[in-house]
């Protein structure tokens, strides 16, 4: 006998049918969905910035570089009325930080300051460097960093010849320090190798800071670093400049020629600012570059980089990666022609 549906079938009064697994899947998931949108449009509409940022240097603390992102750090912080912090993570010519950079959320909030060289160089000397040049947006260019050769105090080198001259009595022998293979002061000083036909011994460090330790020690015979890292060791008279590595002598050096005018036709120019991951929004980037515009103008800052011997020099988003661009390509060039 067939069964008959009957009122005893039919869900009690108040009773409610049990969902089926499918079902309750299907609905999870779009609770889940609706709260990661939700979380989404809630972090776009976030004013920037409405937090803290983080500038990560890619280079020891204590150096020039460091000085440098601290002091605009402050600068920054004061026109975007937020907290700007400073983390170094130094190593591999400035890579392990930049690399840090760029797998960063693109939010504005972790930004680097930065060198070109590491962006420009690296990548081209590197194959094993997972960035390139578009994995990051430029915010500004804030500095231009000319690199010198110094000796100490008690050195018996006064001129690059002098130097060049004992290098070719003693090949090999005379050694020189940077912050790290490939960058400015190594290329620059390989150049000059090349020119002078020398064997220089090359020593590279994690930044300018470590270098100059051993160099006041008297364990380098001459350091190729950033002028502007050493000016308490220049004015206390502990070290004394050779030769500049630019087009053009330093501002606060007019007396130090440049390796060209003694003789060394070698130019290594130097230059930085700010990058963020490439997928930040257009809109946070210029938020950034306005800052920025308005920082360099501190003239608590710009007194900083007086006496600091650091040369400002602000350029905006497209002009930084006109200019990035254009360096990565001669880079690109000199790292083949070396061999590096």
């Amino acid at each position: 006998m067939k069964h008959r549906p009957g009122t005893h079938d039919r869900p009690r009064a108040g009773s409610v049918k049990p969902l089926q697994p499918s079902v309750r899947c299907i609905l999870a998931s779009c609770s889940v969905g609706l709260s990661l949108l939700a979380s989404g449009l809630a972090w776009a509409a976030e004013p920037f910035p409405g937090r803290p940022l983080q500038f990560v240097v890619p280079f020891a603390a204590g150096g020039g570089l460091d000085g440098n992102a601290r002091n605009f750090a402050q600068a920054l912080s004061e026109a975007l009325k937020q907290p700007v912090s400073v983390i170094n993570r130094d190593g591999a010519a400035g890579s392990i930080g930049l690399q840090s950079v760029a797998s960063a959320r693109p939010d504005g909030y972790t930004i680097a300051f930065t060198p070109a060289v590491s962006l420009t160089s690296e990548p081209h000397r590197l194959k094993t460097i997972s960035y390139q040049l578009t994995s990051f947006k430029p915010v500004c260019q804030v500095f231009d960093n000319i690199f010198a050769i110094a000796v100490t105090a008690s050195s018996r080198y006064n001129t690059v010849g002098e130097l060049l001259q004992d290098a070719r009595r003693n090949p090999g022998q005379v050694s020189y320090g940077t912050s790290g293979t490939g960058s400015i002061p190594h290329l620059g000083t390989s150049d000059m190798e090349a020119h002078a036909k020398v064997d220089l011994t090359h020593v590279p460090y994690k930044g300018d800071a470590p270098m100059l330790h051993d160099l006041l020690a008297g364990r380098l015979n001459f350091g190729a670093l950033l002028a502007s890292s050493i000016n308490p060791q220049l004015q206390a008279g502990t070290l004394r400049l050779l030769a500049v590595y630019s087009d053009k002598r330093h501002p606060a050096f007019p007396l130090i020629p440049t390796l060209t005018e003694v003789g060394v036709p070698v130019v290594q120019l130097s230059f930085g600012g700010l990058l963020v991951p490439s997928q930040t929004p257009v809109e946070t980037v210029s938020a950034l570059e306005s800052g920025c515009e308005k920082a360099i103008q501190s003239a608590t800052y710009r007194d900083w980089a007086q006496r600091a011997n650091q040369v400002v020099d602000f350029k905006n988003a497209a002009s930084f990666e006109a200019r990035l661009r254009q360096d990565s390509q001669a880079k690109a060039s000199t790292i083949k022609r070396l061999g590096l």
